[in-house]
């Protein structure tokens, strides 16, 4: 029940260290309870009787998130089926996106790009190579630095910007307005 409400234990040395990763990250007991739940081992570790439900459980959400994204496709909305793409999961409409899997789809697209070494680009539509050699210039280690700049608190957030002199989008650094 932690796990599945953010609210799980971060393990021995992260308990220890909360207070720090809660100035430095954006919800880091969230973060942890997504990809525990993500990750096979969870299951694996748990006696069978209540190993079985969770994977039933699990198995419900995924079904009723592919439910709800077929309605809307079927009812003319837009959605995204490629995992390497940031709309991945999500529904369209318009200029409007609605993301339906309570942060877990950050970790699935995440996981795709990393492992293929591709991402959609939501504008184009073309797949590109994370390749440091060919435009837009990024590689896998700044899919991981730039995933992690997305997870941070925003204290840690504005000092990044203040240093970088930008902010996340490129967008000049203005004092005023990112106060």
């Amino acid at each position: 029940v932690n796990i599945a409400t953010g609210r799980g234990s971060l393990g021995k040395y992260g308990e220890r260290a909360a207070p720090l990763l809660n100035g430095v990250f954006f919800s880091p007991r969230l973060m942890a309870s997504r990809l525990k739940l993500l990750n096979p081992v969870t299951y694996a570790k748990l006696e069978k009787p209540v190993r079985i439900e969770a994977m039933k459980d699990a198995l419900g959400f995924v079904g009723a998130g592919v439910g709800v994204l077929s309605l809307a496709k079927a009812a003319g909305a837009k959605v995204e089926t490629d995992p390497r793409s940031s709309d991945f999961g999500k529904i369209q409409i318009g200029n409007t996106r609605l993301d339906t899997w309570g942060g877990f789809q950050q970790f699935v697209r995440f996981g795709a790009q990393l492992t293929t070494g591709e991402r959609k680009s939501i504008s184009t539509g073309k797949v590109r190579e994370l390749n440091k050699q060919n435009f837009p210039f990024t590689s896998r280690l700044d899919l991981m630095y730039r995933f992690g700049e997305q997870k941070l608190s925003p204290q840690t957030g504005f000092v990044t910007d203040l240093l970088r002199g930008a902010n996340y989008i490129g967008e000049p650094f203005e004092l005023s307005r990112e106060a």
